[in-house]
């Protein structure tokens, strides 16, 4: 684990804390990390269901065109 020093947007992280019930800046962090990752698990797999080649992915005109 790394210790990083960023600027924060307070809105934002008060908005996502309190998406994510978090009481901490870790947590918040953590959760909103966790939230993103699965978001991309369920996507991957809403792809594979529906027959798209998940190698286009980091191609953005063959993801946007997945999409559309």
């Amino acid at each position: 684990m790394t210790k990083r020093l960023i600027e924060v947007d307070d809105e934002k992280l008060e908005a996502v804390r309190t998406l994510l019930g978090t009481r901490t800046l870790k947590a918040t962090v953590d959760g909103a990390f966790d939230e993103v990752l699965a978001l991309e698990e369920r996507r991957r797999a809403l792809l594979a269901e529906h027959g798209v080649d998940l190698s286009l992915l980091s191609d953005s005109d063959a993801r946007r065109a997945a999409w559309g």
